[in-house]
């Protein structure tokens, strides 16, 4: 297979990277919310290895967590591009920890999962500074991070999934999973293949987690919680992605709800681009009630 990954990472850098910082200077930062920025999961001074806690102003009440994780193609991003979709649910009287990861090529697949899996354990022991509620913690990622959002939750509840990806499960209590136009298959074939096998950088074909990146396969050995997803009409990179990860839980007796919205104008991941939006707000607002309903 040719390397395409220079080629992709030029791609972020040159026409992702800009627009992602004009839409944040363009917008406003929800108001009422606490930001704790730039701490270290793993106490190493890397910046992939930061996280951000969001809480509703002068909270000192013991509220429910999300731990969320940005997308970005594996590639590409930090916490910061999510920030005011997390500031927004943190106005929603939650408790939310939004985490960055290494990034593709200076890793792998399994490594990026690591760093995740760190954070989580990191969170287990320091959530309740912030006043976060164990006992009610939630999991969103969009795109690639609903990717990692998945398996994280996943290796959370196998053993055999931690070994696979070289991981230690932090053993939390996840009560459900929010998943915005997710990727959850990297070894396929297709348009969207030509892309996410490219993901698969190292001796892939020789790694444990052989054949296990793709969600139908790795749900053998694992379980989820309640699980909401959500895509729409012009989400080009995931919509079909989505959609089997709907059916792909359905069949593994996973309680879920698909939230599509058919109007082409909606983009990937529109709703954490856009929190501000009346229908961003409508969806992400269903899916903490969702959240709430099935705890």
């Amino acid at each position: 297979m040719i390397n395409l990954l220079p080629l992709l990472g030029k791609y972020w850098d040159l026409f992702i990277d800009g627009n992602d910082q004009k839409r944040i200077d363009s917008q406003t930062p929800p108001e009422n919310v606490d930001v704790h920025s730039d701490i270290s999961y793993i106490d190493d001074g890397k910046w992939q290895h930061l996280l951000d806690v969001y809480t509703p102003a002068g909270n000192t009440e013991s509220l429910p967590i999300i731990v969320d994780i940005h997308g970005g193609g594996w590639m590409y991003g930090t916490k910061l591009i999510n920030k005011y979709y997390n500031m927004t649910l943190a106005q929603k009287g939650y408790v939310v920890f939004s985490i960055n990861y290494t990034l593709i090529p200076d890793c792998d697949i399994a490594a990026q999962l690591q760093d995740c899996m760190a954070a989580l354990a990191w969170i287990k022991k320091n959530a309740k500074s912030y006043h976060g509620n164990l006992r009610e913690l939630y999991i969103t990622g969009d795109s690639a991070g609903g990717f990692l959002a998945a398996y994280v939750t996943m290796l959370n509840n196998s053993d055999v999934l931690c070994e696979a990806f070289d991981t230690v499960s932090p053993k939390l209590n996840i009560r459900g999973l929010g998943l915005t136009c997710p990727v959850c298959y990297l070894d396929v074939k297709g348009t969207v293949g030509l892309y996410t096998r490219q993901m698969l950088i190292g001796n892939y074909e020789a790694s444990k987690y052989h054949r296990l990146v793709n969600l139908d396969r790795a749900l053998r050995y694992s379980s989820l919680p309640p699980t909401y997803l959500i895509t729409c009409g012009g989400d080009l990179p995931a919509k079909k992605a989505t959609f089997k990860a709907y059916e792909d839980l359905e069949d593994a007796g996973v309680k879920c709800k698909l939230k599509y919205l058919p109007d082409k104008k909606l983009q990937h991941v529109f709703c954490i681009t856009d929190p501000f939006a009346p229908i961003s707000q409508e969806v992400n607002e269903d899916m903490l009630k969702y959240f709430k309903a099935n705890k």
